[in-house]
């Protein structure tokens, strides 16, 4: 009978254990907002590379020799901000950048280019409130909706030049899981061209098509919840 007691006290104590770790899991989810949901794979074409984000919830293909980075760098009329003309002391995180071409040079056309795909996110309350909306001020202009990845985004066109260098592109906005999530398609480089013409220089309808194919990687875009 003694061993039967202490048995069931054993099956209680556990019980109680089990409880109490339950709920410090739910509370530390609760902290630390929804739990990933695991999803399956998703098919990989030859010559893609997949980019999953876990916290923000999200994946996009690109071709599998693009340069990856996690900050933005700066150039002379794009600054390194989670997106294209954010308020300047606005609240945000570059999430990932995505680089599939870029050329520099010093002595041929152009001295540099970069067609780039960047992802960036904010819960600044200003930065939602204005996510859907051009910045007038700042020279955006209003674009069709675009449907990506079975979600509806804003479409704004953005554009700075001066000093024989140029910032454009297509910022690609939406409100999801209460933050802003910019998804920009950009290209910035030097339209300087007192050098002789060389057989190293590269031909704007060049750049412009690299500039076009980065289409195809905003358009891999999804969320995964």
């Amino acid at each position: 009978m003694n061993r039967l007691i202490f048995v069931l006290f054993l099956i209680g104590i556990i019980a109680i254990g089990g409880g109490a770790a339950w709920y410090l899991v739910d509370t530390r989810n609760e902290a630390f907002g929804p739990p990933i949901v695991a999803t399956s794979t998703p098919q990989i074409e030859e010559g893609l590379a997949i980019y999953t984000n876990g916290p923000y919830g999200f994946a996009i293909f690109y071709p599998q020799d693009a340069e990856v980075s996690y900050t933005f760098d700066a150039s002379y009329h794009l600054g390194a901000n989670w997106r294209a003309n954010a308020l300047g002391d606005s609240e945000g995180a570059p999430i990932v950048s995505i680089l599939p071409f870029h050329t520099e040079s010093e002595d041929s056309y152009p001295r540099y280019f970069n067609a780039m795909v960047r992802i960036g996110a904010s819960i600044d309350p200003a930065e939602i409130e204005r996510c859907e909306a051009a910045a007038l001020d700042q020279g955006e202009t209003v674009l069709p909706d675009a449907v990506i990845g079975s979600k509806t985004w804003k479409a704004f066109a953005f554009e700075s030049a001066g000093m024989m260098q140029y910032a454009n592109g297509v910022s690609y906005r939406t409100i999801h899981e209460g933050r802003c999530i910019a998804l920009e398609r950009v290209r910035t480089g030097s339209s300087y061209r007192e050098d002789a013409p060389s057989e190293k220089d590269i031909s704007d309808e060049v750049l412009s098509k690299e500039y076009e194919a980065l289409s195809s990687i905003v358009e891999s875009f999804s969320f995964a919840r």
